[in-house]
């Protein structure tokens, strides 16, 4: 087992704001996301982005060349086994499927349900601002229905390859990645 550490992630204030009309007021929600402490292993972090960046490279993209790997270990996999998937492009492009939802589709077809780290590459793109690297809305509600709890000890994170001397990735957690995400009560019990 890999050495764990504390990492801190700062709270989010955003208020939210009313913007007058002579018809009534349109509120532009805010957000406030408490500031946490999370427990994490920086060997596993490690193993999943460099597990994304090499599936990247074989991405099946002959159309938009955005070649995409990821990587994810579940929390309720005793073995923390890393699963790789690829972005696979079709001629429709309704059926290209999404790197990060392609290693979660392996996850969840062995039997685990809840994500402790999900890295993404892009290989092609490491350099690039962080929307260049950022998974698609698709893909953010896939992750948040197999996110852990807020406040859980192996809360979800998701990793964002970089390309920069001495750092990993930026790390998000729910509430970061997905503000106002959709979740059905129902998956409760899941």
């Amino acid at each position: 087992m890999t050495q764990s550490m504390t990492i801190h992630l700062p709270a989010v204030t955003v208020p939210d704001t009313v913007i007058e009309t002579p018809e009534g007021g349109l509120v532009v929600p805010g957000q406030q996301i408490a500031a946490k402490d999370i427990v994490i292993e920086p060997g596993i972090i490690v193993g999943c982005i460099e597990a994304a960046r090499q599936a990247a490279e074989n991405a099946y993209a002959p159309y938009s060349n955005f070649r995409v790997g990821a990587a994810v270990v579940m929390a309720d996999d005793p073995a923390q086994q890393i699963r790789t998937g690829v972005n696979v492009e079709n001629g429709s492009y309704g059926l290209t499927v999404c790197a990060e939802r392609t290693c979660l589709n392996s996850a969840v077809s062995a039997g685990y349900r809840n994500i402790r780290y999900l890295a993404v590459s892009t290989i092609g793109t490491l350099r690039e601002s962080l929307p260049q690297r950022m998974p698609c809305g698709a893909c953010r509600q896939a992750i948040q229905e197999f996110s852990g709890k807020p406040g859980m000890q192996n809360e979800t994170l998701v990793l964002i390859d970089r390309e920069e001397a001495d750092i990993l990735c930026d790390v998000f957690d729910m509430p970061r990645l997905l503000a106002y995400g959709f979740h059905l009560d129902s998956a409760e019990s899941r």
